[in-house]
Formats: C-alpha cells, structure tokens, sequence
C-alpha cells in the first residue's frame, strides 16, 4: 500500500470516527444518568454520566483491540443499562445497602458487570455465540422491541412526574426533542436517496435531539419559574474526574462486613442476567456488521473480548460495555473498515467530554430522557418492521408469516409484562422450539461440482431449513467450499486476478426442502450476498408455481431474494427428495 492510500484509508477512519462521536457521545451520556437514576441526592445524574463516559472511553478501546469482528463500536447500550439501573434501585430499597451510602451501592453493581463479563468468557468459550445464531429472528426482534418497550416506559414515568410538577411543557419539551430527531433523520434519508452531493448524516439525529429540547427547555425558562431540582439540570456535583475511586479499600471492606445475602443474591442474579442480555446484544451486532461488510464475524471471540473487558470494567466499578448495531452502522456508512475506527472514537470522547464539563452540567435532565426514548425507539430493527409488514398483508405462505408473528408477539409480551428481557427471551425460545418441533425436523445436503467449465458448486437440499440448522448445515460449510472453489481458480490461472475471471457459479437446489421459516430464508439471502463479495454467483432452484403451488421456498424465498436469482423448474425436473446422492459430500443434520 502506497502513502497516499494510506493517507487514505487512515482520513476515512478518522472521520467515521468524528462522525460517530457526534452522533453517539449524547447516548454515553443519557445512558449514565439513567444508570444512577434510582440514587437520592443531586449528584446522582452526574456521577452516572461520568461513570457513562469512562465506559465508552476504557471499553470501546479494548473491545476494538480485542474483537475479531470489524470495525465493532461498543459502549454503554439500553438493555444491560436498564438492568443496571434496576439492580441499583433494588440495592437503594434495601435498608442494609442504603444505610451504607452510594459508593457501596455503585462498587456492588461493579461486582455485578464483572460478574456479567465472567458469564460472557464462558459463553464464548463454550462457543454459545454460535448457538444464539440458531435463535429464531422473530425471538430476537421481539427482545429487542421489549427492552425498548421497558426503556420506554422508564422515562414516560419519568416524564409524567415531571408532568405533575411543571405542567404541560414538560410534554411540549419532551414532543420537540423527539420531533426533532425524527425530522431529522427522515431528510437525511430523502437526501441520501437523491443522491444528492452534500447530505445530512443521519447518524447526528441524537445530538439534534437533544439540542432542541435543551432549547425548549431554555426557552421555557424565560417565560415560566423552573420546575422542581428532579427535573431541573444535570449539575456540575459528581462530574469529577478526579471524585472517581475505582478501586477503594475501605469501601470493599465496608461491604465485606455489611452486605446481606439478600443483596448479593440481588447482586449475582442481575450479573447473570446482564451476562446473558449483553451476550445477545453483541451476537446482534455482529450479524448486522456481516450484512454489511459482507465478512463473516468471529462470534465467539467477540464474545471473549467483551467478557475479558467488562471484568476489568466492573472491577473499576463501570458499567457494562456492549456491542452497538447502530453505532457500528454509523461507523461502516461513513467509511470505517478497521477496529482504528473505535479506538480514535474512544479518544475523541475523552477530549469531548473533558474539555466540555461545563456544557454537560447545563443540560436538562429532560433532555437526557428524550435520547434515552429516541434511542429505544431506534432498536427496533427491520426484522421487525419485516415480519410485521408480511403477517398483515397477503404475503404468501401464510403459516411462515403467521408463525413468526405469533412468536414475535409472545416474546414481545413476556417481556413487557414480566419487566424482565431474561424470561421474555426463555419464553420466546420455548415457543420457537415447538414450532420447529414437527415432523420432518432433520436436514440433508449434499455438495458436489455442478461439472461445468468454471467448476461451480452444486448442493442439494432436503427436508427441514430452519433456524437451528441453516448456519451450520448451509451457510458455514458452503462458504467454506467457495473459498476452497476460489483458492483452485487462483492456483489454476496464476497471474489473473479472480475479479478478471467468470464468477464462480453456485446452486442451491431447494425442491427437496419442505419446511422452512423466516430465519432460514434471510440466512439464504445473507448467504448470497457473502458470495456475492467473494466473485462467486448464488441462483436457487425451486419449483414451479403452477407444479407445487404450496412448496415453501417457491412462495416464501421471492420476498427476501431478486427474482434473477431463482431458478425455476418444471416438475419433470424436480428431484426426488431422499434419492440417491452423487459422489460427493452428504450431512444431515
């Protein structure tokens, strides 16, 4: 590489890096103070946000180094925050806690995040991030949405005492924050889509947000006597750097003689809990930053990482540091391809909020909880907008459709009325296991060379596509065989770059398939456009429409593929499921 790609490259990450800073620095903060929410006394909100910030500045920079997939953007994220949150409260509510004062209580939750990193090395190490990706994508969406839903509704409480004490412009503050960033957001997108030359980054939809309920908030003062000091600013009181002990002796001693068995039940319980919650989140972002990057992530070394760095976080009393789709969207789109990225985000936020103490002590505690509400709002990703829009529409076929939906709803449900993601996600998994429960429940591929001139790959599929088995049996193994394919046109035209050379041909015969679901078939998409990226040119067989009107993939694969990729074929070429396999690779699974 040359000076001047260097030059480059190392320009392009800087600025995903700035980019990324202005858009997320505003969610560190909100995220801290909602963390310390539950503590009495004026310096809660601001000891949060310090204890916000240091997260993001330590965490984000060790993940980046330690993380395989890239580039990873981590830091502080709503769910495992909100369990935080929770535990605190529930630490306040105990009089043996409370009686000892807010450190205690903070080094306790500390014991919980470290805690939540031993339980994320052991899920690594066990390789369950791999045994997430064969969770349903209705489960996880439905996840999703509930945390948002109880993020939600933490700060609608919030804002409805708010309410009671400063009247009818609390609403009018909160409704132009969150106006605002929606407004934003949406001509970004219209820009984008025209093309035009010069665009409003989306990713700056948060700093908008709060920026304009700051200002209504100001304004209103103006006109109106200040609301009560729960509503008023976050202060000046607990914002020093200085003030934080990360490691204090005598704290740890008080807390070996004091604390009762019931809060380090409390303490445990919550620790696995944001183990498990943070584990998923992560895994989720690591499938988003696949889909656009078209690289394949390393799931269970995230997943180490992330373990080994939330055990330090927690050790300094931090909160838990966890994979962001969004922040990592925002990085890639503007640019970013490299785990440098982070790292100079993690340095940019140290600056920022260093140099910028006095602004953060200025602003309105309403504002933190418009970015707490728009980023909930933000989580819910497209798979549930997807699954959504396909069950209320006439999309075909209805079973696959209505039984995502069913299990997006359930998941949804338990966790909004339970209050806790963990028994949401339990339930959700129980009810995805007896969908994919009947008959015929196993799969069979077979992988040969389709015989022609570019030695393509043919596989051969049968029985049952679902969630459980399409990464292992499909996506993982047949990946695999096309870097194989590819390496042996390389050796056999030395000289010629594969890009000069025929794509590599790779087809996947489905009419053998009988049950599929929603996951198996966004896996089928994502399969092709990892091929894609690696030269290679992925058509599906299926069969005709006018043959075997109820074949699944005939129906259900059209909405998540172009129409160029399927290859359609008349019965009399349709093989017989269960037949005799040619020489080559056969699995079931």
């Amino acid at each position: 590489m040359n000076a001047s790609e260097s030059r480059v490259r190392w320009g392009m990450e800087a600025l995903a890096a700035l980019v990324v800073t202005l858009g997320c620095t505003t969610e560190y903060i909100a995220l801290g103070a909602q963390a310390t929410s539950p503590l009495p006394g004026p310096q809660a909100a601001a000891f949060g946000i310090l204890l916000g910030t240091l997260t993001a500045v330590i965490g984000i920079a060790l993940a980046a180094l330690g993380a395989g997939t890239r580039p990873m953007i981590s830091g502080p994220r709503v769910a495992s925050t909100l369990f935080l949150s929770n535990l605190i409260g529930a630490l306040v509510a105990d009089p043996a806690m409370a009686a000892q004062g807010m450190r205690p209580i903070l080094t306790l939750a500390g014991v919980a995040v470290l805690i939540s990193g031993l339980m994320q090395m052991i899920i690594g190490l066990r390789h369950g991030g791999s045994f997430v990706r064969k969770v349903p994508a209705p489960v996880l969406s439905g996840l999703i949405f509930g945390v948002a839903g109880l993020a939600v509704s933490d700060q609608v409480n919030f804002l409805t005492r708010c309410t009671l004490d400063w009247g009818i412009v609390t609403l009018a503050v909160a409704g132009l924050g969150i106006a605002s960033h929606f407004t934003w957001r949406s001509f970004a997108q219209r820009m984008l889509r025209a093309k035009r030359k010069v665009a409003l980054p989306a990713g700056l939809s948060l700093f908008v947000a709060m920026l304009v309920a700051s200002g209504a908030y100001y304004l209103a003062l103006t006109v109106m006597p200040a609301p009560s000091p729960a509503c008023r600013l976050i202060g000046v009181a607990g914002l020093d750097f200085a003030g934080w002990r990360p490691i204090d002796t005598g704290v740890w001693l008080d807390l070996l003689h004091g604390v009762s068995v019931h809060a380090l039940a409390l303490t445990i319980g919550y620790g696995i809990v944001i183990g498990f919650v943070s584990s998923l989140d992560t895994v989720i972002a690591v499938s988003s930053i696949e889909s656009l990057t078209l690289r394949r992530g390393t799931v269970d070394r995230d997943l180490l990482a992330f373990g080994a760095v939330n055990t330090l976080l927690g050790a300094l009393a931090l909160l838990p540091n966890v994979g962001s789709v969004t922040r990592s969207n925002m990085a890639i789109t503007s640019g970013a391809q490299t785990r440098w990225a982070a790292v100079m985000h993690a340095v940019l936020v140290c600056v920022a909020l260093t140099a910028g103490v006095g602004l953060v002590a200025m602003l309105p505690k309403l504002a933190v909880a418009v970015v707490v509400i728009v980023m909930s709002l933000d989580m819910i990703d497209e798979a549930a907008r997807t699954i959504t829009r396909h069950a209320f529409s006439d999309a075909r076929p209805r079973r696959l459709f209505g039984a995502a939906m069913w299990l997006f709803s359930l998941e949804l449900v338990a966790t909004l009325a339970s209050g806790q993601p963990l028994v949401g996600f339990g339930v959700g998994a129980v009810f995805g296991a007896l969908v994919g429960w009947p008959a015929p429940r196993r799969l069979s591929i077979v992988m040969t060379s389709d015989g022609g001139p570019d030695n393509g790959l043919l596989a051969t599929l049968g029985g049952a596509l679902l969630a459980y088995n399409v990464d292992s049996a499909v996506v993982e193994p047949l990946l695999a065989r096309v870097d194989e394919a590819n390496a042996a046109r390389e050796r056999e035209h030395p000289g010629v770059a594969l890009s000069a050379q025929p794509p590599l041909p790779v087809m996947l015969d489905l009419c053998g398939v009988v049950r599929t679901d929603l996951t198996a078939c966004r896996a089928l998409a994502q399969f092709a456009q990892f091929c894609a990226a690696r030269h290679a040119d992925v058509r599906f067989r299926v069969p005709a429409t006018d043959v075997s009107s109820e074949h699944p993939m005939t129906e259900a694969l059209p909405h998540f593929v172009p129409a160029w990729r399927l290859h359609v074929v008349p019965a009399s070429d349709t093989p017989i499921s269960g037949g005799a396999a040619p020489a080559s690779q056969t699995f079931a699974h």
